[in-house]
């Protein structure tokens, strides 16, 4: 049978109740003998009494108590990560370094039974060697249902798997870094990868089919000029009226456990840095199976840029990483192709127009439950030039 009592005073009802049941069997044999010990009767009684009395009162209390509303939020728990590199490149512009990477400072706090709080503040060292810091995810959420959640704030926007599953902490990753298309928007990548505005999610009553939702709305996606010392997330302010909507279903089926399939599309009108605006569209889908053994995540994009007055490009970029965990070691391979005409006038004004493909190959090892070493190595070819190639070493915390 179940306590009716709350969990903060159950504790106290049962040292009553250890001390209760004694005294009954010790009196017990004390009055069926008929003792002439009066006095030590007379003590034991008197004490039952007592612990029945104080017994009753806590029950009593316990309905007093149990209408109380509950004071134990906000409940804030806090995880912080790290880690810190060695690059050694071949035919690269950039001299074999050491890098301190990200301190990533990461906040969840439940302030109800259904709202909680998400924080999520990066440190990190950029080109000019001076430390910086950001707020990368600031999110209250709010749990109507199962099938309805609500974020509200900057949120990693939902497209494809990698960016939904993996954020700032690289501890979590097999590889040193995300693929190089999906890294984050001021560090070369192509996605609009965080948002702000609002994001509802949830499941689909779907049966064993197991499909859930994602409808986002919120800034667009800004671009530009690197020397422009400008932010690429519009966290204060948009570059259009319209506004950004992304949509995408996942579906995880029950007959094939650790299956997960997902597609998406992304719209957008952007204003890229002295370019006419320009309708933008990304049609994405994935595929990743993970179990205790495997890992294998695949992706791919597809890209649209319509000027108002201008050309309509269409770019193309994927991605397949496979790894096994072998005890403490994971090796892992993974392959990037990206294709972006030299006529997209928003990519161009970012410098990351063209062709080329990554080859990566590497070796995760967890030496502690709270640390990985890892060793990647990176080989870049651009459509019409030498390919070149990086070494990187990386020692990943959480903490």
């Amino acid at each position: 049978m179940q306590s009716s009592l709350p969990p903060k005073l159950a504790p106290r009802a049962r040292r009553l109740l250890s001390s209760l049941l004694p005294a009954f069997f010790l009196l017990a044999p004390i009055v069926r003998a008929q003792t002439t010990d009066t006095e030590l009767v007379r003590k034991l009684v008197t004490r039952v009494d007592q612990l029945e009395h104080e017994l009753a009162e806590l029950k009593g209390n316990a309905v007093v108590a149990s209408s109380q509303p509950d004071e134990s939020y906000p409940r804030v728990r806090f995880s912080g990560f790290a880690d810190l590199n060695y690059h050694i490149t071949h035919r690269g512009a950039v001299p074999s370094h050491f890098e301190l990477g990200e301190f990533d400072l990461f906040i969840n706090s439940r302030i109800s039974d259904r709202a909680g709080v998400i924080a999520e503040t990066v440190v990190a060292a950029g080109d000019d060697n001076k430390f910086g810091m950001d707020v990368e995810r600031l999110i209250f959420q709010y749990k109507f249902s199962d099938a309805f959640q609500l974020d509200a704030g900057r949120f990693h926007t939902a497209l494809g798997y990698y960016n939904t599953a993996y954020h700032h902490g690289t501890w979590f990753q097999s590889a040193t870094g995300r693929p190089d298309f999906v890294n984050y928007e001021d560090s070369g990548g192509i996605l609009p990868v965080h948002m702000v505005g609002l994001s509802l999610h949830g499941a689909i009553p779907s049966g064993k089919l197991g499909l859930s939702y994602f409808a986002e709305v919120g800034n667009g996606h800004l671009f530009h000029d690197p020397t422009a010392n400008v932010g690429t997330v519009a966290n204060v302010a948009d570059a259009a009226n319209a506004k950004a909507v992304n949509f995408a279903l996942v579906a995880k089926p029950e007959a094939l456990p650790g299956m997960q399939f997902g597609a998406g599309l992304y719209h957008d009108m952007i204003v890229p840095d002295g370019q006419h605006r320009t309708e933008e569209n990304i049609a994405n889908a994935h595929v990743v199976f993970k179990d205790a053994a495997w890992e294998f995540i695949g992706e791919t994009y597809a890209i649209s840029h319509a000027a108002d007055r201008g050309l309509t490009t269409h770019s193309t970029a994927w991605f397949a990483q496979v790894a096994r965990q072998f005890g403490a070691w994971r090796p892992y391979l993974r392959y990037t192709w990206v294709d972006i005409p030299l006529g997209d006038a928003a990519y161009s004004l970012i410098g990351v127009a063209g062709k080329h493909h990554v080859t990566s190959v590497g070796l995760r090892w967890d030496f502690t439950d709270y640390a990985a070493y890892k060793i990647q190595l990176d080989q870049r070819t651009p459509e019409g030039a030498p390919t070149t190639s990086e070494l990187a070493l990386q020692l990943a915390l959480t903490f």
